[in-house]
């Protein structure tokens, strides 16, 4: 494989790099030593100010950090860019309020734009909250449309293209359950597959632990009389190339008398009702008795088919049978005397 600079650098100062050089080829000056280069960083911002192909882009200042803003750029005297640039992590700290507050004080007589580009993947749940506080949110898809509008003789162009191709190839390579298992963007390309597909909130992430993490997602949490939260999650450990389906309980009462007899009596409580629902639960390896424990996990939740496809409907179908095994459980057992 051609050696690609930015599967070295991936950090995401060297990503700030890239957009900030590349929104400098927007100034019309530039035009004249890469009319095409130019032309690709003009749809790039016109794409980020929500303006059409008429709209004409003459002058660019572009900076880097300015109160500690990845990239912020003046464009044409009117309008003013904020962008907080995101690989494969989060917002947090309320870093997207700050900058708007900057801007907002700094910048009032121009029109003020707030841009999060993302190059990795991020749950929906995310980029809603993203969206909710005003800012656009501009991922790999929409940056490879741009990228790849017109052929470009320029190596670092072409090398960032490619990179975010690679990624996104092997974010939708999920299909393959060797792949699933054993690739991260893949493992994360079946969560975004996921969402598209369930219409409850959902929300999936990295969950760091002693055994190497795994990326996990869960949803449908239902009360369990006097205990806690009972859910279903799906984990993902990469390393070990390892994926479950379980049921996790999250317990508002972590001091209970003996939880591992608790657990194992809520095992057996919620069994038959999977029975009904056409799917088997066996319980983990060990119990656990911290505030949040696996419960079941579901035995055989990922089929493939001769070629090593997952049959992605037929798991869609298991969840909806654990989806109905959790809610008749819990229906029961909230309305009933059975107290634990």
């Amino acid at each position: 494989m051609k050696p690609n600079i930015f599967s070295v650098a991936t950090k995401e100062l060297s990503q700030d790099g890239f957009f900030t050089w590349l929104l400098q080829w927007a100034d019309n000056e530039n035009s004249k030593y890469d009319q095409q280069l130019n032309e690709t960083a003009k749809d790039f911002v016109r794409l980020i100010l929500d303006e059409t192909t008429d709209y004409q882009i003459n002058k660019v200042k572009v900076r880097r950090q300015w109160n500690n803003i990845d990239i912020s750029a003046e464009i044409n005297d009117e309008y003013f860019i904020v962008i907080e640039d995101k690989t494969n992590t989060r917002e947090h700290s309320k870093q997207l309020e700050r900058y708007q507050k900057e801007a907002e004080e700094q910048y009032k007589n121009h029109k003020n734009k707030y841009v999060y580009l993302k190059t990795g993947n991020e749950s929906l749940l995310a980029t809603g909250k993203v969206k909710e506080k005003g800012y656009k949110v501009i991922d790999r898809k929409a940056i490879l449309n741009i990228l790849n509008k017109r052929e470009i003789h320029n190596e670092i162009l072409n090398d960032f293209k490619d990179y975010l191709a690679a990624i996104e190839n092997e974010t939708n390579s999920f299909t393959k359950f060797d792949n699933l298992k054993s690739k991260w963007y893949a493992g994360e390309g079946f969560f975004i597959k996921l969402q598209e597909n369930i219409t409850k909130s959902t929300d999936w992430q990295y969950v760091a632990n002693q055994t190497g993490g795994f990326i996990g997602f869960w949803y449908h949490s239902k009360e369990v009389n006097n205990i806690g939260y009972i859910y279903i999650q799906i984990e993902n450990a990469i390393k070990k190339h390892e994926i479950k389906l379980v049921i996790k309980i999250d317990s508002w009462r972590p001091n209970i008398t003996n939880k591992i007899n608790t657990l194992h009596k809520l095992l057996n409580e919620i069994k038959p009702y999977a029975k009904e629902n056409g799917i088997t639960l066996i319980k983990p390896d060990k119990f656990r008795k911290g505030k949040t424990s696996t419960l079941a996990i579901v035995e055989n939740a990922f089929t493939t088919d001769k070629d090593g496809n997952l049959e992605f409907q037929k798991f869609l179908e298991t969840l909806k049978a654990l989806e109905k095994t959790i809610y008749d459980y819990c229906e029961n057992i909230n309305t009933s005397d059975n107290k634990v």
